[in-house]
């Protein structure tokens, strides 16, 4: 399902730069009306996403994306079926990089059909795909009955009990759970809350909040540690009694919460948005 969720990111009408890292683009299915230019081990298509192969260096390939003129909003990595995502997102810890590029969110996909009868090596390996995953993309669910899906949800909550499912066919989860990509109409302007309605292939409900007052820092981290798990993604700045001068980034993702310094005010009017 890999390739698939891949596909669907490239295809999706989404408006933003796309930036993917995988072992061979040959096996991405992207129609080639959609591919402008393939040089030097890297694919660029009409809508502005870049497709790159990982010769050696994963970091590496990530410090040549972002370096681009144009360089993508997101990037997308695709690890082999084997690896450990723990040793991936610790190498974005490096010296070299941690200040160039944020882990955003590392995403389990897992066929619904085959993960409960993997043997007990490829077993130990799914489990620590699940305990190192923010979100899991439970693929090929119309492939399975309602008992089969239960047994699987308490295999996965055996494993990592606060873990967020998101059930797909086709990989076909909306962008912005997947990327968080936010869109000009969440967005309110009257200082208030408001709720908004979209519908995909999956119902979900996005809701957007902004305020001049400030937020206490850490009563926003006891909230984030308490978010029911059908809460996937937050995203924000925040302006906080702790860091007045500093607007700060809030991005969210399963329950991976990252609060950093995005920059400081200067003459902005804070907010938390």
């Amino acid at each position: 399902g890999k390739t698939t969720l891949l596909n669907h990111i490239l295809t999706a009408e989404h408006g933003r730069r796309i930036g993917v890292l995988v072992n061979d683009f040959g096996s991405i299915n992207v129609d080639a009306e959609l591919v402008s230019e393939v040089e030097d081990g890297m694919m660029t298509l009409a809508n502005g996403c870049v497709c790159c192969a990982i010769r050696v260096d994963l970091i590496q390939a990530v410090l040549k994306l972002s370096d681009r003129p144009e360089p993508p909003a997101h990037i997308v990595i695709e690890c082999s079926g084997v690896a450990d995502p723990k040793s991936v997102y610790e190498a974005f810890l490096e010296q070299e990089i941690r200040n160039t590029v944020l882990v955003d969110g590392v995403l389990t996909v897992m066929d619904a059909e085959q993960v409960l009868g993997l043997p007990e090596k490829e077993a130990g390996l799914a489990r620590a795909q699940v305990a190192g995953g923010d979100l899991i993309i439970l693929n090929k669910t119309d492939l399975v009955d309602g008992t089969v899906l239960n047994k699987v949800d308490d295999w996965l909550s055996a494993i990592k009990p606060t873990v967020q499912i998101l059930k797909t066919t086709h990989c076909q989860a909306p962008i912005e759970v997947l990327l968080g990509l936010e869109h000009q109409q969440d967005m309110v302007s009257k200082g208030h809350a408001s709720a908004h309605h979209h519908h995909h292939e999956l119902e979900f409900e996005t809701w957007s909040f902004e305020s001049y007052n400030p937020l206490r820092l850490v009563f926003l981290q006891e909230l984030l540690n308490h978010l029911p798990t059908t809460v996937f993604r937050a995203k924000g700045f925040l302006y906080t009694t702790e860091k007045p001068a500093d607007r700060l980034l809030l991005q969210m993702v399963g329950r991976r919460a990252v609060i950093s310094v995005n920059r400081q005010w200067q003459s902005e009017r804070p907010q938390t948005r």
